[in-house]
């Protein structure tokens, strides 16, 4: 296992976002070869995990920090770990209930896990909730 990336981000504003996830993306695509499918799928997952590590961990407190990891797992299998300084949610609570798409809940909020949930491997948190570890495996080995 090595790492690709590691970063700790302070003040999370559209820019900068934008900034992280290029350096992010450029780390992965530097790395192992991807198709355009998966291009567009770990851009989305990244986005969702910056912005929910930045509007709902740090409640939009640009002086709070988001730590960014990425790790080549194996030569299929890239990891993503991204923590943030908030208080963390009940993840158990949040998967165990499914609510349908016309339900306001179901707008409101959740469509970001849940997008990324449907385009990973595996999706882990750690106890408190304010962090989680991500991995997806790609079709190609790496360059």
């Amino acid at each position: 296992m090595s790492v690709l990336y590691s970063k700790c981000i302070i003040g999370c504003e559209s820019d900068c976002i934008r900034t992280i996830i290029k350096e992010m993306m450029d780390s992965i695509k530097s790395n192992y070869c991807l198709s355009a499918e998966e291009e567009y799928e770990f851009r989305l997952i990244l986005n969702e995990l910056i912005a929910n590590g930045t509007v709902h961990g740090n409640k939009n407190h640009y002086n709070k920090t988001i730590s960014a990891k990425i790790e080549a797992i194996d030569l299929i299998t890239i990891g993503i770990t991204i923590e943030d300084e908030g208080s963390g949610f009940d993840y158990h609570e949040f998967f165990t209930h499914e609510y349908p798409c016309d339900s306001n809940l179901y707008l409101e909020r959740g469509r970001g896990l849940k997008l990324i949930k449907s385009f990973c491997d595996n999706i882990c948190f750690n106890q408190t909730g304010n962090q989680i570890k991500i991995r997806k495996r790609i079709e190609k080995s790496p360059i």
